[in-house]
Parts: C-alpha cells; sequence; structure tokens
C-alpha cells in the first residue's frame, strides 16, 4: 500500500455490472486515499465451453431471468468508474471447484500493485490469485455463513422460516464461504418478499469494503486481519423445480398471513416501573415483576418512559401517541402530593411525530433529546424552571435520527441513534467534546447492521466499569426484547461491541415486547406492548389513580 493510499483492483465478467455492485465502487471511490488501478476481467468462453443448466432447476432460473426484478441486481453500465482503467483478460483454469489463475496472468495483474481485489465475477476462486494483494481478494456472500453456504440469497432463508438474513464480506480463503470475515451483518428476512429480502441485504452491505479501507487508511487492521469463520453449514445450491413450487406457496402464504396481521392486530404499549436498578438486569434469574400504569385511553397508548426527580418525587416523560391523529407528543406523569397518579401534561408539541424523550441531567439542568425524526433533526432541550415545559437549548444533528441516545464516555460526548429507511438496522455513532455540539460524524456510520441489536432502547450504563448498551432486538417483531451490549471499544476511530444478554418482556399485560429501559435512581422504567385484536370492544382499566405507584425518592 502506497502512503496513504489503497489500490483497488475489480475482478469482474465486463463493465456491466449489477447495481448493489456498481453502488459498493461508488461508496469506495468516495473515500479519500482510495483509487482503482485494474479491472480484471474474465474473458468470453466459447459455446463448447459453456456448460449446460440442468432441467431440475429450470423454474427457478426462468423466474430469476424473466420474472423476478430487484432492483440491487438490475444491470448498470460501470465504465464511468472503470471504462478508464487498464483491462487484463483472463480465462482461469478450473482446478476441482475453483478456477486457478495462470503465472502469467498473476503477473501481470500484479505489476498494477493492487492492494486489494474485488470479486464481482469469475466463479469459485483458488490459488495464487487469494494471495496476490497485500490485504486479499474480497467477497460478498449474502447470507449468513454460519447456516448457509452457496446460494441463492435469501431464498433458502425464507424456505426455513428463518427470521434473519446475514451477509458477510470476506477475505477469500480455499474455504467456500468460510474465509476471513471483514464485515457482518444481520437483515430482517422479508418472508412475503423475496426481492425486498435481496435489495435490502445487498444494497445495505454494498457499503462495508469501503468502511473497511476506511480503517485501513487509519490505521486499523481489521482489513488485513478480520476473523476466522469457522463454519460446518451445509452448501446450499439452487433449488430443485419441486423445491421452487414449495417456495412459491410458502411465499403467497406468507404475503397473505402479513396482510391479515396487519388488518387484525393492533399494538398497544404501556408504561412500567421495573423497582431494581437497570444494573441488576445484568443478574442471571433478576426479577420480573413489573407495576404497570392503568391501560391507556382507548385509542391511545405509552411507550419510551424516561424519568427524572424534581422536589424529591420521580416525573416520567414518555410518547403519548394518538391513533386518532397518527402522531405523538412528549407528556409527563407526575404524582400529586397523595402519591395518586394525575393526568399527563403535555410538555412538547412541535405538529410533528415525537417520541423518545431520552433525558440527560447535567450540571444540575435536566436535558431533554427527543425523537424528532420527522422534523429531519436532533435538537437539545431542557426541563424548564417551572417543570412545566421543554424549551431548545442547541442543534446538536441537522439530519434525521431515530432513538437518539446521549452519553458521556471517556471525555467525549456520545449521540447514537438509527436513521431510515433500515430504522431497526443501522446504527449512527456522533461524538462532541460538549453537550451542545457541534457533532461529528464517526467516519465507520454506520458502525453496526444488525437486526438484533443495533436501535438504542435505553439508558446506556456502567457496571463495574464496563459500558452497557441496550438495544432493540426486532428479529421476530418490532420491539421484541431487548439486547444488552457490552461495549468493547468507542473511540472518534473505532467501535465494537458484543451481546452478551438479552431481556425479554416483563410479566402482565404488556407481555409481547420490550423496547425501551431506562435508570432513574433506584428504579427502572420500562415499557411494554400487547395485541388488540378487536380496539372498539377491548376492555379496559378506566381508572386513573394508582395509589403508592410513585413514591418519594430513597437518599
Amino acid at each position: 500500500m502506497a502512503e496513504g493510499k489503497l489500490r483497488i483492483g475489480v475482478l469482474c465478467n465486463g463493465l456491466q455490472l449489477q447495481h448493489w455492485q456498481l453502488e459498493c465502487l461508488q461508496k469506495l471511490a468516495e473515500v479519500p486515499g482510495v483509487e482503482f488501478c485494474v479491472a480484471v476481467v474474465k474473458a468470453a468462453e466459447s459455446g463448447a465451453g459453456q456448460a449446460k443448466q440442468p432441467l431440475s432447476t429450470a423454474l427457478y432460473r426462468f423466474y430469476r431471468h424473466r420474472l423476478w426484478k430487484p432492483r440491487a441486481i438490475g444491470p448498470v453500465d460501470a465504465s464511468g468508474l472503470l471504462g478508464h482503467l487498464p483491462q487484463v483478460a483472463c480465462n482461469p483454469v478450473r482446478k476441482g471447484i475453483a478456477e486457478h489463475f495462470s503465472q502469467a496472468d498473476l503477473e501481470h495483474i500484479g505489476s498494477y500493485r493492487p492492494d486489494v481485489l474485488l470479486r464481482f465475477g469469475f466463479n469459485i476462486l483458488g490459488g495464487g490469485i487469494l494471495n496476490l494483494p497485500k490485504h486479499g481478494v474480497w467477497s460478498f456472500h449474502h447470507g449468513d455463513e454460519q447456516k448457509y453456504r452457496g446460494g441463492p440469497p435469501g431464498f433458502w432463508e425464507i424456505m426455513a422460516g428463518d427470521p434473519i438474513t446475514g451477509a458477510i464480506l470476506q477475505r477469500l480463503t480455499d474455504k467456500l464461504d468460510g474465509g476471513i470475515v471483514l464485515r457482518k451483518g444481520w437483515f430482517r428476512t422479508i418472508d412475503h418478499s423475496l426481492k425486498e429480502t435481496v435489495d435490502t441485504v445487498l444494497m445495505h452491505s454494498a457499503i462495508w469494503p469501503a468502511q473497511v479501507c476506511r480503517e485501513l487508511l487509519l490505521g486499523a487492521d481489521i482489513g488485513s486481519v478480520g476473523i476466522e469463520s469457522k463454519t460446518q453449514a451445509p452448501l446450499y445450491k439452487y433449488p430443485r423445480n419441486l423445491q421452487f413450487l414449495h417456495f412459491i406457496r410458502r411465499q403467497w402464504r406468507n404475503k397473505v398471513r402479513f396482510h391479515r396481521a396487519e388488518l387484525k392486530d393492533h399494538e398497544e404499549w404501556n408504561i412500567g416501573v421495573y423497582h431494581q436498578p437497570i444494573a441488576s438486569l445484568l443478574d442471571e434469574g433478576h426479577n420480573t415483576s413489573v407495576q404497570w400504569l392503568p391501560a391507556p385511553a382507548e385509542g391511545q397508548y405509552r411507550a419510551d418512559p424516561f424519568g427524572y426527580y424534581a422536589d424529591g418525587q420521580l416525573h416520567v416523560l414518555y410518547e403519548r401517541y394518538d391513533q386518532s391523529e397518527g402522531q405523538a407528543r412528549i407528556a409527563r406523569l407526575r404524582p400529586k402530593q397523595d402519591n395518586n397518579l394525575k393526568r399527563s401534561r403535555t410538555m412538547l408539541d412541535v405538529g410533528k411525530h415525537l417520541s423518545y424523550p431520552y433525558i440527560v441531567e447535567h450540571e444540575g439542568t435536566v436535558y431533554v433529546i427527543p425523537e424528532q425524526a420527522a422534523l429531519g433533526r436532533v435538537d437539545l432541550y431542557r426541563v424548564t424552571p417551572g417543570n412545566d415545559g421543554m424549551e431548545p437549548v442547541a442543534l446538536l444533528l441537522n439530519e434525521p435520527l431515530v432513538d437518539p441516545t446521549l452519553f458521556r464516555h471517556e471525555g467525549r460526548w456520545w449521540l447514537l441513534g438509527t436513521k431510515p429507511p433500515l430504522t431497526n438496522v443501522e446504527l449512527f455513532a456522533y461524538w462532541s467534546e460538549v453537550i451542545t455540539g457541534p457533532f461529528r460524524p464517526h467516519p465507520l456510520n454506520p458502525v453496526k447492521m444488525d437486526i438484533r441489536s443495533a436501535r438504542p432502547a435505553g439508558t446506556p450504563f456502567v457496571h463495574e466499569g464496563t459500558l452497557w448498551r441496550p438495544a432493540q432486538d426486532s428479529s421476530l417483531t418490532y420491539g421484541g426484547r431487548i439486547s444488552l451490549n457490552r461495549v468493547l471499544a468507542l473511540t472518534p476511530t473505532g467501535f465494537a461491541e458484543v451481546t452478551e444478554k438479552h431481556i425479554e418482556p416483563m410479566i402482565g399485560r404488556w407481555s409481547k415486547g420490550l423496547h425501551t429501559i431506562s435508570a432513574a435512581g433506584d428504579v427502572t422504567l420500562l415499557d411494554g406492548k400487547r395485541f388488540l385484536t378487536d380496539p372498539a370492544q377491548r376492555s379496559r382499566v378506566r381508572g386513573r389513580k394508582l395509589s403508592g405507584f410513585f413514591g418519594k425518592r430513597k437518599h
């Protein structure tokens, strides 16, 4: 690698690529210090050398080439990026299941001094090409290699009823779909649409080579080391005709079920108090008993609770959603002097949807960072001296961020959240020296892609010197449970965390989901979900008083 430079070569079957592949190259071209150096193009085979396609997979191949039109795999012209490059035409020799380049071809490719070869063509590779570039040959596998080697992407996940579809960027070795993993992510399997699943996985993982190149240019070594895959997963191939017919039937059945559930089931969220500090959720066999508020009023729900103390009593900010309006405000629950629950008070209404009123107490001030992605920005507010509203303090980010979570770590302020369209999958990080900003984007954004543990789910906390970050696991249902992630690295140039534990929904009537936990002194606030199949006839608890629900703060 030249000083401050990375030279990228592209292995392809021609200058017509798939849409996701061109997206990948465009992201690479945006990285300062990256330059393309050579296009290694597969020479056209003679008709006699082309293998006949088996009739046993004819139905899937007809569907793939004539009927199925994912945007991600549509053909695009890449000559604007690659057309000016020197081209090396190669026709490698098949040895076993892999293609091997001749020594002359290897020397020709090596003369352009590529640091990385990015594979967008050819077949399974073996031999000297794998070790020719300093950082190896990089290739995507669209599937979790621990479960599904081979392909086609997304197909076997739907057949198996797997709720998530993985993907990896790997440095190739002689082990099929079991090389050195440089990046890995997990996405929802859209079981009623193979097209949507493929578009999502291919288009959103396309940024990974650019991210690894940024790491290499920043001095990190993951691009050259990575993690060796130990997979022993079965090798999948194109489905046979009968399997494909079963797939079409299953996909159609899933689609009918999806739309039926969409019309039938309605989510209702409510707030509960867990009478233990938030760190106790790390304990094995922690108590799951929660004290729930009375059911919300007809057509409303409460979610995303965050608490602060004023005059020795607990106050709770939350999302108050109104189904008739289709949007929410930030409201506050506060106890009266006799500890009965008083009707909630609106604290912030901007005419657009608001939620997740995340609280930070700093230097005697109660700050609030509500989610206002509908406004396309993140603002810092503070609770007014009269404790009756919120007033703006600073613009933190002039772009939408879902569930913005602000906390201090190792001398810096960190702002984490997700973004549309994959609000449950892609985690973005920003940092600043002061709470009011300006906040700088992390160079590796999005720092994580995982529907099981990316989207923030409440208050990060430190326990025994370790930072823990709660995140939503929406792999089975939106807000299904919470993942507790142990943060290994959070710096302006690096990010790493590992999921150590899952917090399942708490017992009670709202036990079908959990997507926020927040620290409030010696107690933890949380929410829960239930499904209502007939909102017009549902039975509700109408009482508004909850004697003894909120007590004096314990000192």
